[in-house]
């Protein structure tokens, strides 16, 4: 166990590594095919060791001055996920030295053979692999700890002056003072649970200066407690930053601009005030030195590029960039020395993402969009920059064609959100020809997990997108939905050109793949083009952070590039648990900081060499994404016909993840779970994300700061009856109490920590989920039980009408668990997750509760699961007065139901002086090969129907007086989608 001493003394050798000049990084046990030995030490001769830094420590793992004690361990991948991919994984050190050469010779003794490195073997992005491949050394830059506080400091940007010195500008979170004691397992519950709902200390921008390699001191551009998103900077002609921020009065995100002079900030200059989020701002500087800006606006539920023109101490009216049938996302600036100003996007507006750019040319408006990557694969996230010869550089990212459509436990037609993605790079010249690098930017970036380091390939262009069939799966029960197939795992691309030409770029990649209790570890590397030949990857410590993490990088002069990045030490799971020891109970280990690598190469000896680049076609909205556009307009524009008026159907689902959830390696980035929900799914409301928004030990709730960023962005991307997402997350108690999802209309309910866990052969209710109810009733939320017949379901023990409505019917990272038998159905033989029989739905309401049913995707899958929500309209309110209603019914393809007797519809529960009579009506995507009416548990009427419109009347002959029967439909289709329309509970008088 570590003492704070012990803490402190590991941190006082962070801030010695901080001082070195470069680092050694040796991989030890690469080949290895069970746990082994690799305890040693190193020397070095012609320079001084510094310090040393874990690789993957665990357990009994330690450093002991230049001594280690460490053994290679199984992966660590979360849950049984780690049976796809048996074996152990690589373990070591980083050596960071000072007053090195190139003749500087490391020498390292291991029970598995010794060997010695010269720095001049191993230039940046080329390992040498020692001991028969066993194990290898590379070098990788310095790096600087620029802020160390309990606050988070993060989303950094950053540009350089024409003096050489660099402004940036980052966000500051500063946590609630006991937003610690709210995420403790609770012993006893409270009478109360206002402390839950306590303001944190909000966002703040601020603004840093470095110069002569020292960092100034911090200027505040925006006052504390402020709800602030992604800020960006630029420098004018005069020398003063501008920083550019996000921040929401009374729910709307607005853009804001302020310029700082002589160390002191101007007024603030407000440049939207539409209705709609503006977020995402871009900026750079012309070459009449007059800042630009352009940004992501949403008006009337559409996302459009958006630009504006620094004109003094004021900006011109917002100008149109990008606007289409689509939505317009992630936009990138940059500008030439002739005049040009460039803006890249990536687009919707073709059923897939592309990636489009436009210029304005001096003097002149903005000319027509050009397609830089328009195929039906997915293409997103650009980032650009000129090169002295005038031609445009694009990085992105590159996944798979059907981005979004069908992926789960029973259907891979589709592609899920994060199943690997390539970095491409792409240009424009001034001709506006399409080029390519003459070297594959491939051959410079990490390859496929725990492979490239083994053989040494490298990963080039062609990259297989594709997934196994998961009836094949061997071992269902270990991983909802199949694993794909090895592919790159870079992502989130960020590109510079340096006054030489040499054009760097920065990718995150989960290479080589490790998780730990805060989730999937991704680290910066860089590649570098010096106009020949690319060097790389160039792994950067101190850059560990989550998927969706953008490093600002500058250039200063040739041949030189700052990375300045958030990292909250997540790759330091020994050091983690360390902290965990040396700190207050239940602290949070985890902090958001900023650092700074520096990575020095020779300037490009010339030019970059480009080639013609094959253009293909712009593809256009598959057949898929065309048919189904026209059925979510026709959804849309029906209207369920109820006693409180006409009801509209929203579409979407109640529970999702991302990689904000400890097991969410495998779903991507939270904004990708918007970008789904909002574009290929086309939904209008979601329950998302998280396990507790954040949470990494069982019993705890959330992080605070996951929490936060979470809470952050469903009112962000909130648009008034066009999207709505709901403050959701979910609180994961094993059976037999169960896990559930949580929904509230309001923003700020913290994530409620849990009792101890009961007895699972215990009898009676559950203290926990009964305090659940309460924390619920006083915020007027309500929660559904999810995979109720697994491992993580319940026995049905509790509910509360009020508290919770409606069911989880089905999954589809899962199964469905209406009733033994039914399609897709969780069985004893057959069960992702665990077999509890006692968990089928039909059992709770043979106990007399009433719920609603509603379909959800969970983990990964997409495209299948849907919650439908019968309401008056698309507010958060009057979808919460819904669910209370239980007018809500689950389904996993598109399909319109309206299920009625009289003036009920679904879930409502009344009395009646005639025979039930049941009207159905159902518009399916393909024909109903089955209907079924369900009565107490027993099919009561089927029809064949071999037709995509099903309408008919069927009355209850057999009712019996003064009793109470529930009533629901299942329609089953000939390709497999199913529909339920929730039941009715009447009573014959």
């Amino acid at each position: 166990m570590m003492t704070r001493l012990a803490f402190l003394v590991s941190m006082v050798a962070l801030a010695q590594a901080a001082q070195a000049a470069v680092g050694v990084r040796l991989l030890l046990g690469l080949a290895d095919k069970a746990s082994t030995k690799w305890d040693g030490g190193v020397t070095a001769r012609g320079a001084r060791i510094v310090s040393l830094e874990p690789w993957r420590f665990q357990g009994e793992d330690a450093i002991n001055g230049t001594q280690w004690r460490c053994a290679t361990h199984p992966i660590r991948l979360f849950g049984g996920a780690a049976r796809q991919q048996p074996g152990v994984v690589a373990n070591g050190v980083i050596v960071w030295l000072d007053g090195e050469s190139e003749s500087t010779e490391l020498s390292v003794k291991t029970p598995q053979g010794a060997f010695s490195v010269k720095l001049g073997d191993i230039p940046f992005g080329k390992p040498s692999f020692l001991l028969n491949r066993a194990a290898m050394a590379d070098r990788i830059p310095p790096f600087a700890r620029i802020t160390s506080s309990p606050e988070e400091q993060d989303y950094p940007a950053a540009a350089v002056g024409k003096d050489g010195s660099v402004w940036m500008t980052y966000m500051e979170f500063r946590h609630y003072k006991d937003h610690d004691k709210l995420r403790a397992p609770i012993r006893q519950a409270p009478a109360d649970f206002a402390a839950w709902k306590a303001p944190t200390g909000g966002d703040q921008i601020l603004l840093r200066k470095y110069s002569a390699g020292k960092w100034g001191e911090t200027i505040a551009i925006t006052e504390p407690g402020g709800d602030l998103y992604r800020p960006a900077v630029a420098i004018d002609g005069n020398g003063r930053p501008w920083v550019f921020w996000s921040a929401n009065e009374k729910g709307n995100f607005d853009l804001w601009a302020r310029a700082v002079e002589n160390g002191a900030p101007g007024v603030p200059v407000r440049l939207t005030t539409e209705a709609g989020s503006d977020v995402n701002p871009a900026a750079a500087t012309d070459s009449k030195g007059r800042v630009w800006v352009a940004w992501q606006g949403w008006r009337d539920g559409r996302a459009s590029i958006f630009a504006v023109t620094q004109n003094g101490n004021a900006f011109s009216k917002p100008a149109v960039v990008a606007r289409s049938n689509g939505n317009e996302w992630n936009p990138a600036i940059a500008a030439d020395s002739t005049g040009r100003v460039s803006v890249a996007w990536d687009s919707y507006r073709n059923g897939n993402y592309d990636v489009f750019v436009r210029t304005a040319a001096p003097g002149g408006g903005w000319g027509t969009e050009t397609p830089l990557a328009a195929t039906a694969r997915y293409e997103a996230y650009p980032s650009i920059a000129y090169d002295p010869a005038g031609t445009l550089w694009a990085a992105y990212e590159e996944g798979g064609e059907n981005w979004g459509q069908d992926f789960g436990a029973y259907d891979t037609a589709g592609i899920a959100l994060y199943q690997g993605r390539a970095v491409r790079l792409r240009g424009l010249d001034k001709a506006g020809r399409a080029v390519e690098a003459d070297a594959d930017i491939g051959m410079a970036l990490p390859g496929i997990p725990e492979r490239r380091a083994e053989s040494d390939a490298r990963q080039g262009t062609s990259t297989d997108w594709t997934v196994p069939n998961p009836k094949a799966t061997t071992d269902r029960a270990a991983s909802a939905t199949p694993q794909p197939k090895p592919a790159p795992k870079n992502s989130m691309p960020r590109l510079v050109v340096d006054a030489s030409g040499r054009i760097w770029l920065a990718a995150r990649s989960a290479q080589p793949l490790w998780w730990n209790v805060t989730g999937t570890v991704w680290t910066e590397h860089i590649a570098s083009y010096d106009g020949k030949t690319w060097t790389g990857p160039v792994f950067l410590a101190h850059t560990d952070n989550l998927l969706d993490n953008r490093p600002a990088l500058v250039t200063a002069k040739a041949g030189e590039l700052m990375v300045i990045g958030s990292s909250d030490g997540r790759r330091q799971f020994s050091e983690v648990e360390k902290r965990m020891e040396a700190t207050p109970a239940f602290a949070d280990p985890f902090n958001n900081d900023l650092y700074m690598n520096t990575l020095s190469l020779a300037p490009a000896a010339r030019p970059a060499t480009a080639k013609a680049a094959v253009k293909p076609p712009v593809a256009g909205p598959s057949a898929l994404v065309t048919s189904e556009r026209a059925t979510i307009t026709a959804m849309r524009a029906y209207r369920v016909k109820s006693a409180e008026g006409p009801l509209r159907v929203i579409r979407g689902e109640f529970h999702r993840h991302s990689e904000h959830s400890v097991d969410g390696g495998g779903d991507g980035s939270i904004i990708e779970q918007f970008r789904y929900m909002i574009d290929p799914a086309g939904m209008d409301w979601v329950g998302c994300c998280d396990h507790d928004n954040g949470n990494m030990i069982s019993g705890m709730g959330g992080r605070e700061y996951s929490w936060w960023i979470n809470q952050k962005l469903t009112d962000i991307f909130y648009s008034a009856n066009r999207f709505t997402p709901m403050f959701s997350y979910e609180r994961s108690v094993a059976y037999p109490e169960g896990h559930r999802n949580v929904v509230f209309a309001q923003r700020g309910i913290r994530p409620l920590p849990r009792l101890p866990k009961m007895d699972p052969d215990s009898t009676g209710r559950a203290p926990d989920t009964a305090m659940l109810y309460r924390y619920l009733k006083q915020f007027n939320g309500i929660v559904a039980s999810h995979t109720s017949g697994t491992g993580m379901g319940t026995d049905w023990r509790d509910n509360d009408p009020e508290s919770e409505p409606v069911v989880e019917i089905y999954q589809g990272d899962r199964q469905n668990y209406e009733m033994p038998g039914a399609p897709r159905t969780n069985s004893e033989a057959d069960s992702i997750g665990g077999w509890r029989p006692k968990g089928f739905v039909d059992l709770a309401f043979q106990k007399g509760y009433r719920m609603s049913f509603q379909a959800s995707s969970d983990h990964i899958s997409t495209h299948m699961s849907y919650c439908n929500i019968l309401a008056r309209d698309g507010s958060r309110e009057a979808l919460i007065d819904a669910f209370h209603k239980r007018h809500v019914y689950g389904a996993t393809d598109d399909i319109l139901a309206d299920f009625r007797s009289g003036d009920h519809i679904m879930g409502d529960a009344f009395s009646t002086g005639s025979l039930p009579e049941l009207r159905v009506k159902f518009v399916g995507t393909k024909p109903f090969a089955k209907v079924h009416v369900v009565k107490d548990n027993k099919y009561v009427y089927t029809s064949e129907p071999k037709t995509a419109r099903v309408e008919f009347t069927w009355k209850d002959n057999m009712a019996q007086s003064g009793k109470t029967s529930y009533y629901y439909v299942r329609g089953e289709q000939e390709d497999g989608e199913i529909v339920w329309a929730s039941p009715m509970w009447i009573t014959y008088k």
